[in-house]
């Protein structure tokens, strides 16, 4: 009896899904040969970054403001801050300030500084921040840093003091407290892992966030949002937040050859023969400008660049959009073709 009542199920089944008419299937925009395309989504907030490998047509993605400080893992000994992470957040520098007994400053009148984008070691907050006293070990200069974190929800917790005590082998050891406190709260030991670039630290979660969800060596670039210092429209420089794209310190290299050549004619003969940026910003974000016209956001699809990946291979690429189908910003779309 069981076994009527389940043929007779799935005969009824069968009609049913053979009376069910085929879904109309779409067709995909034609691109050119070789060319691949894909949507990055940050988010209408940018709340999102997005790292991508160009080989796998891997990504992911995590949020853009989870850490304030990192300490890269190699012999750079390079320590830098997460000058997007709002408006407000910056870093002063006070030397030979004593720790316990510095605990107020004029907000309005102090040197709030971010580091360059482009990665270069002179433009960086904690650009000299050590000196060497050893084989693998760096001894902290008398620096007192403040930090702004910059959300005014965080009262007494907005404002961090911190200094960088030293570096042996891969380990940082730093000691931080609230601005007001008479005494510092935090002894820190940060352990570098080489499988990343960088090791990061959140001081309101008091935790090691994984900002870098791939390793050093299998992300390209990254959609993720900063700070740079822009001329306003009367000249003056301004510290603009920005949504752009950063590349891979870790062997990626990356050349603009806007009005060099035309994308469809680039070869890899050609992309061998450039000169490569040492910027970690060379494709940034002027590969959009703001529109007044159209009070939106338009692609300069003449921006053209040429890229080699961490593992070696040439790639050239472009920008299509900044708006998805439902015309939210946020979501760019990029052009990439290996170059063979």
């Amino acid at each position: 009896m069981k076994k009527i009542i389940l043929y007779t199920v799935a005969a009824i089944s069968l009609v049913f899904s053979s009376c069910e008419k085929p879904e109309k299937l779409w067709t995909l925009p034609p691109v050119p040969a070789g060319t691949q395309t894909r949507v990055f989504g940050m988010g209408e907030n940018y709340e999102n970054q997005i790292y991508f490998e160009f080989v796998n047509q891997r990504i992911e993605i995590n949020r853009h403001d989870n850490w304030d400080i990192a300490f890269s893992t190699d012999d750079r000994h390079v320590v830098k801050v997460n000058g997007g992470k709002n408006a407000d957040f910056g870093v002063a520098r006070f030397p030979y300030a004593e720790f316990n007994s510095f605990t107020s400053l004029d907000v309005k009148n102090t040197n709030w500084e971010f580091d360059n984008p482009s990665g270069q070691s002179d433009s960086m907050v904690f650009r000299d921040w050590c000196i060497q006293t050893g084989t693998g070990k760096y001894t902290g200069k008398d620096i007192l840093y403040v930090f702004d974190l910059g959300e005014d929800t965080l009262g007494l917790k907005r404002y961090v003091k911190m200094k960088v005590l030293n570096r042996e082998g891969g380990v940082y050891h730093i000691k931080w407290s609230y601005l007001h406190d008479t005494a510092a709260k935090f002894d820190v030991f940060l352990n570098a892992n080489d499988d990343y670039n960088y090791v990061y630290y959140n001081f309101t979660t008091k935790s090691e966030p994984l900002n870098e969800t791939m390793s050093k060596n299998s992300w390209d670039i990254v959609f993720t949002t900063y700070k740079k210092w822009i001329p306003d429209e009367k000249g003056q420089p301004y510290p603009y937040v920005l949504r752009g794209v950063i590349s891979n310190p870790n062997k990626v290299k990356v050349a603009e050859v806007t009005g060099v050549r035309k994308y469809e004619d680039i070869d890899k003969e050609f992309a061998m023969s450039v000169a490569y940026s040492t910027s970690y910003e060379e494709i940034g974000f002027d590969w959009k400008i703001w529109s007044l016209t159209a009070n939106k956001y338009t692609v300069d699809q003449n921006k053209v660049y040429v890229i080699i990946d961490s593992k070696g291979d040439y790639y050239k690429l472009k920008f299509v959009d900044f708006y998805d189908d439902q015309g939210r910003k946020g979501y760019p779309k990029m052009a990439w073709e290996i170059l063979k």
